[in-house]
């Protein structure tokens, strides 16, 4: 609901700040070895990437537990985004805030 100066007061802003976020990729590996017991061959498989994000303002709309992410616009390019924990903090003496964790697997359909 947008602010309207015209009306005296408390009135609700619906914004959100994104203040920081944190992204670690990281994928399984399978090696094996040659028949002379050497370095044979390599294969990284499964990559996945978890995130976490917070911020101020409202909670962005489309973000809630065990859902797709689709609230969380460029983030990833592809796969399918679980959206694994969420956490919302009010107070009388400062802005909301709140705070989101999942994971993306960008191979997933």
């Amino acid at each position: 609901m947008p602010v309207t100066l015209t009306n005296i007061g408390i009135q609700s802003v619906e914004y959100s700040l994104a203040q920081s976020v944190e992204r670690t990729t990281r994928t399984e590996s399978a090696s094996v070895m040659n028949y002379l017991g050497g370095f044979g061959h390599a294969e990284a498989y499964d990559p996945v990437t978890e995130f976490s994000i917070s911020g101020r303002g409202d909670l962005p709309a489309g973000l809630a537990v065990g859902i797709a992410g689709d609230g969380i616009d460029g983030l990833f390019a592809a796969g399918t985004t679980i959206v694994t924990s969420v956490s919302l903090t009010e107070n009388n003496t400062d802005f909301n805030s709140w705070d989101i964790s999942g994971t993306n697997y960008p191979a997933a359909d």
